[in-house]
């Protein structure tokens, strides 16, 4: 099976990601160079990327989900609370590239509309997820996942592609 995560931890943090981004738009409005707000769409992605990299392990949007989960505020998950990862992972690759692309074509191209549809889009699609809990991204790719396996013969054994842990499991 599956890295598994817990879905209330990344709507957390979704919801974390609009905040800061309502907040950049505001700081694009109120500064003539817009600076402030590219610093803080590049952080944004960037805490996307790592989160990415890590695989969910370095959530720095969902940290504060994470921390009161620890401190016993918020419950364990139920089963039904529990996602795969993968598909989590390419979600915040899609999500900090279309940021870093849009603080790109601005600084570079004084792109303004495109940037605002880039970082637009990935609010928008942060707020499905935090409202509904539905990932666009996963569903996409799981729909990767059902193409390459639709040629898979009936019954014919496929293995299944393992995650080599470079540790005993316990931590150390």
């Amino acid at each position: 099976m599956s890295q598994m995560t817990d879905s209330r931890g990344f709507r957390t943090g979704a919801a974390i990601s609009v905040l800061l981004l309502g907040v950049a738009a505001l700081l694009h409005v109120n500064e003539p160079t817009g600076s402030a707000s590219a610093l803080l769409v590049a952080a944004i992605a960037a805490a996307m990327f790592l989160s990415a990299a890590t695989g969910l392990r370095v959530s720095l949007l969902g940290l504060p989900f994470r921390l009161l989960r620890e401190r016993g505020v918020i419950s364990a998950p139920a089963p039904q609370d529990l996602q795969p990862v993968p598909g989590l992972r390419l979600a915040q690759v899609m999500g900090g590239t279309m940021l870093i692309l849009g603080v790109a074509a601005d600084a570079a191209f004084a792109a303004d509309l495109v940037a605002l549809a880039l970082v637009v889009t990935v609010a928008t699609l942060q707020s499905f997820l935090a409202i509904t809990g539905i990932c666009v991204a996963c569903k996409l790719y799981g729909v990767v996942v059902w193409l390459e396996r639709r040629n898979v013969a009936a019954g014919a054994t496929t293995i299944v592609p393992q995650k080599i842990r470079m540790t005993n499991g316990s931590g150390r």
